[in-house]
């Protein structure tokens, strides 16, 4: 059944939800229920044959990587100091310097995000100082962020985490996806200018030639931070993307 969908919508750019319901049910399924359609969906996903573009539209796999970067000492640390301390903390960590995966320009300062919920912004910063860190700060200013964090080869921020960020878990540190990354970077205007301009799209495309995009969770993630329309543009100018998968 895989080889034959795979067959049928191979020049597809996008498949329907109808499309892939009445195609299941003429060839396989005589007289489908709609139970029995949504477990097959499922099936057809996990097993990669086709990934959800958005509500009701889906694509073929491309059987591209999963994104797993490579954790680095600071970050095991933190999250260690994290977890014992908090048992059921929503939160999550990242490193800047996982975008020069994907720039043409490696940039030598490095800035570890720790997302946390509100409420406890104030409490990791407090916990990241009793441990001795440097350099950390609260959502800092552009000021600060040009005129202080610019010369630190490293620096912590603490921020806020968005709710229903796209997040996953490697070697039990909860990190974002990169669908979160790519829009974290789009609506950034303080702490990634150096990614900025040309260095961004570079940044898109090589993320999206390397690695499994789910779009799905980049458009719904880019409208909790209110850039869906600036991204949906900027995807269909710099990465051909069709309006169609928007």
């Amino acid at each position: 059944m895989s080889k034959k969908i795979k067959d049928r919508f191979s020049s597809s750019e996008i498949i329907t939800r109808e499309e892939l319901y009445d195609y299941l049910e003429k060839n396989f399924f005589p007289r489908l229920k709609e139970t029995t359609f949504r477990w097959r969906v499922y099936d057809l996903k996990k097993r990669n044959i086709i990934v959800p573009v958005k509500r009701g539209v889906y694509k073929l796999s491309d059987h591209k990587k999963v994104y797993c970067p490579n954790l680095n000492p600071n970050i095991i640390r933190i999250n260690r100091f994290l977890l014992k301390k908090y048992n059921d903390l929503a939160y999550c960590i990242w490193d800047s310097s996982w975008l020069n995966e994907f720039s043409r320009h490696q940039i030598a300062n490095d800035i570890i995000f720790v997302e946390v919920e509100k409420d406890l912004v104030r409490s990791i910063f407090n916990l990241l100082l009793d441990r001795s860190y440097k350099n950390v700060f609260i959502e800092p200013d552009k000021f600060i962020t040009q005129t202080y964090i610019s010369e630190n080869k490293t620096s912590i921020i603490i921020k806020s985490l968005i709710s229903k960020s796209p997040l996953q878990f490697i070697n039990n540190v909860k990190i974002p996806k990169l669908e979160k990354m790519l829009v974290d970077l789009f609506s950034d205007d303080k702490y990634m200018i150096a990614y900025k301009g040309h260095e961004q799209t570079i940044i898109f495309e090589s993320a999206f030639e390397q690695y499994q995009i789910n779009l799905s969770n980049l458009i719904n993630y880019s409208r909790r931070r209110k850039k869906y329309k600036q991204l949906k543009n900027f995807l269909i100018k710099n990465l051909n993307l069709g309006k169609e998968l928007m």
